[in-house]
């Protein structure tokens, strides 16, 4: 690989890194919550809010960033690191011996503005990942790419809630939207506070809601007028993100 179209594969993976975290920004609200965490040794990256896992990312460490020493650090290369986040990251060392670029096999290398990031993007167009993050540890940061990422099921719920197998997520919590959130969930949805007893509840858009208002109740009268889907938890995560409306 040339250093001309190194650059190009770089500025490529970039791109492709930048449309990935939109999707997940997108599906999962990464920026909306207000909390984060990781653990390095069960490679995991949490979102939570309240203190409670919502979104969970299966992580490997792609390397860090130092002011202080003014490097960049592939993770490979850092001991402080456990293995089991760093082992497919080798890949891309890897990658850059087979095609002679030495930005991807030198353990370290000076700090620019954008390295970490270019690095993460790199890491991720290798290894087919789903997104990346940076996290600030103290005065470093610690890029990180998602190998997988869901919703977090909640280690509690009530014992009503069954589970059913979806054909995008596999085994997730049942949950009922109206048909009309479903085509178009970027408009209000109607339905009682979420709650710890009750995670999503059953919703429905402004158009059923007159009809439920006309009863004042859902019954024999009104229910013909209208089609209630089920889908799973992961699903109405997804869906409901996308509406104005508050939470």
């Amino acid at each position: 690989m040339t250093p001309s179209d190194y650059a190009k594969f770089r500025h490529d993976a970039v791109h492709d890194l930048m449309r990935l975290n939109d999707s997940c920004e997108r599906d999962f609200r990464i920026s909306q919550w207000p909390q984060w965490h990781y653990d390095l040794d069960r490679g995991t990256l949490s979102f939570l809010q309240d203190g409670l896992p919502r979104v969970v990312a299966s992580i490997q460490v792609v390397g860090t960033t130092s002011e202080k020493e003014g490097t960049w650090l592939w993770s490979w290369a850092n001991e402080s690191i456990p293995a089991s986040v760093t082992g497919v990251i080798r890949t891309v060392r890897e990658f850059g011996e087979k095609e002679g670029v030495s930005q991807l096999t030198a353990s370290s290398s000076p700090l620019e503005e954008h390295v970490g990031w270019e690095m993460t993007a790199i890491a991720a167009k290798v290894l087919g990942a789903k997104g990346g993050y940076r996290c600030p540890d103290e005065k470093r940061f610690m890029y990180v790419i998602y190998t997988d990422i869901s919703f977090a099921i909640p280690s509690t719920n009530p014992s009503a809630t069954r589970r059913i197998v979806c054909g995008s997520h596999g085994t997730g919590y049942e949950t009922f939207v109206c048909e009309h959130l479903l085509s178009n969930p970027k408009q209000p949805w109607i339905s009682d506070e979420a709650s710890e007893q009750n995670r999503w509840p059953d919703a429905w858009c402004a158009d059923c809601e007159k009809l439920f208002q006309e009863q004042g109740e859902w019954n024999s009268q009104n229910e013909p007028k209208t089609s209630i889907r089920l889908i799973c938890h992961y699903c109405y995560e997804s869906l409901r993100s996308r509406s104005p409306a508050p939470k």
